[in-house]
């Protein structure tokens, strides 16, 4: 079988229902023990996801750093937030497992 596209499985929309959430990246400042930190956390269907249940149940923090020193960092926390996006949506209420 030769590599193929066509059912777009590694998209930034989830495939787990029939509408398709789109994946995405939000970024904002929180208060720390150092002042504001700039922080970011995946979204789903325009949402921002900071926290979600886990498969027991227990409550995950979805927020991580955000380090914005060169166009890698950015990349890099993009990519990471990303997979967590694809992590998360397998937790919700509408997703059909396969």
């Amino acid at each position: 079988m030769s590599f193929t596209q066509e059912k777009e499985t590694n998209t930034n929309r989830c495939n787990g229902c029939d509408k398709h959430c789109k994946l995405g990246f939000h970024h904002f400042t929180a208060l720390g023990g150092k002042g504001t930190e700039p922080l970011c956390c995946p979204t789903i269907d325009g949402q921002p996801i900071k926290r979600y249940k886990g498969k027991n149940g227990e409550i995950i923090d979805a927020t991580q750093k955000y380090y914005v020193h060169s166009f890698y960092d950015i990349e890099c926390a993009q990519k990471r937030i990303n997979e967590l996006a694809h992590k998360i949506v397998k937790y919700c209420d509408h997703y059909k497992t396969r």
